[in-house]
């Protein structure tokens, strides 16, 4: 069996997305760049979200996810095309939570973090979905 280490290191591309995901990317992309600068965040999440309690949950969600990650969390430049391969976790992991998938949730982090700190990530990232869902325009759960 031949093993493709560049299938590996692929990671979605903004352009083949869905527009709630490419949109909930993006918006992680502003909270990481406003905070660098020592700007709060939540206004312009909100805009590019269609929701204040969208956009107060993923700040939220992020803040949990910055202290919980062993490592620092990466982002690709906001103008980059493909995913940072933890822009494609938080997306997974909002998308497995939304669908109150906890098994999955649990197999995309149980070896990045225990079982206590995915309790917290779990529920912000419910939270996260279900406020997207209400925005306009819907995040999919899938």
């Amino acid at each position: 069996m031949t093993f493709d280490i560049d299938l590996l290191a692929r990671t979605p591309d903004l352009r083949d997305m869905e527009t709630s995901g490419a949109r909930l990317v993006m918006t992680l992309r502003l909270w990481v760049v406003m905070n660098k600068l020592g700007r709060c965040p939540l206004q312009a999440m909100a805009e590019k979200l269609g929701s204040r309690r969208a956009a107060a949950h993923l700040h939220l969600m992020l803040e949990e996810v910055g202290a919980a990650w062993p490592e620092p969390f990466c982002v690709s430049p906001p103008c980059c095309p493909r995913l940072s391969h933890d822009e494609a976790l938080v997306l997974d992991m909002v998308r497995a939570a939304g669908r109150e998938d906890r098994p999955g949730f649990d197999r995309l982090l149980s070896d990045l973090l225990p079982a206590d700190a995915r309790e917290p990530l779990f529920a912000s990232a419910g939270l996260v979905a279900a406020t997207m869902r209400e925005a306009r325009p819907p995040f999919p759960s899938a």
